[in-house]
């Protein structure tokens, strides 16, 4: 049964007093109210479709690692034209690798969702379905697992061991080792211990041995530089942090591939970057 009620306004004794007393009308009930959503918690978003972000939203760890809001992520792209071979399609990241630095310099990174799922699926918009968002499994990067050398991962190893790694990498795994919650972990320093951004008493040994060890081979044009030459090949810190020699976060690099790298600009205008590029006739 339904209770229809009378419509008082039609009443010119009520709508009389309403104007006496100075009350308003109030807004009708109906389509034109206004109902807020609620955003799910940043870890449920994290752990299901993932959030879009913009290059400046996601943070760089002194590991190399990525990391949100106080959880460290995945990186990825969210948008691809077709589902076609594993190989075929984009990448995940966990690090600040060379793909995401070329893609950030391309200003490309608005196209970049991060996610804290370890299952290996992420949920992408297929265009080509008309924009369908369903979960696809992806591969790790290779540049991430090189910019961390995961399980001693590099660059220059051969194809099929490259793969092979690719294959049985395991985000479980991944991040046992890097925990997600980083609220969760205590600063190794406070502000008093931390130790100061200086290199160590011995970084001539650390640089000349990691650049031995490394073939004298630059990671990122693969330049060799032996010899009298080895002057125009340094060793970079990946994370900025110099008293961090682990070798993880050192990259050998020619002096152009170093001048580079973020903050790195003014290295162009030293001899040596001069000397190198005429010498080499390079093009950075």
């Amino acid at each position: 049964m339904t209770l229809k009620l009378p419509d008082f306004l039609a009443w010119s004794t009520f709508n009389g007093l309403r104007h006496k007393m100075g009350a308003p009308l109030v807004a009708r009930f109906g389509a034109q109210h206004v109902v807020t959503e609620i955003d799910l918690p940043v870890i449920d978003r994290l752990q299901s479709t993932g959030i879009d972000v913009t290059a400046d939203q996601i943070q760089v760890l002194d590991d190399g690692t990525l990391a949100y809001k106080g959880y460290r992520v995945l990186v990825y792209i969210r948008d691809v034209p077709s589902i076609g071979a594993r190989g075929s399609m984009p990448k995940y990241h966990f690090a600040h690798c060379r793909t995401l630095e070329t893609m950030y310099r391309n200003h490309r990174s608005e196209r970049y969702v991060v996610a804290i799922s370890d299952s290996g699926f992420f949920h992408v918009n297929v265009l080509d379905s008309g924009i369908k968002s369903e979960p696809v499994r992806l591969d790790v990067c290779q540049n991430c697992l090189a910019h961390i050398r995961w399980k001693g991962f590099d660059m220059q190893m051969g194809r099929l061991t490259r793969l092979s790694i690719v294959g049985e990498f395991k985000l479980s795994e991944f991040f046992s080792k890097y925990p997600k919650d980083l609220l969760a972990v205590p600063p190794k320093h406070s502000s008093d211990t931390a130790p100061l951004n200086t290199y160590t008493d011995n970084w001539s040994d650390v640089s000349a041995r990691t650049r031995s060890v490394r073939g004298y081979r630059c990671e990122k044009c693969s330049i060799v530089l032996d010899g009298a030459a080895s002057k125009y090949l340094h060793v970079h810190h990946r994370n900025g942090q110099k008293n961090n020699n682990k070798d993880a976060n050192l990259a050998v690099l020619c002096i152009e591939c170093h001048a580079e790298e973020p903050m790195h600009g003014h290295m162009k205008s030293l001899p040596d970057y001069r000397a190198f590029s005429e010498r080499y006739r390079r093009q950075t």
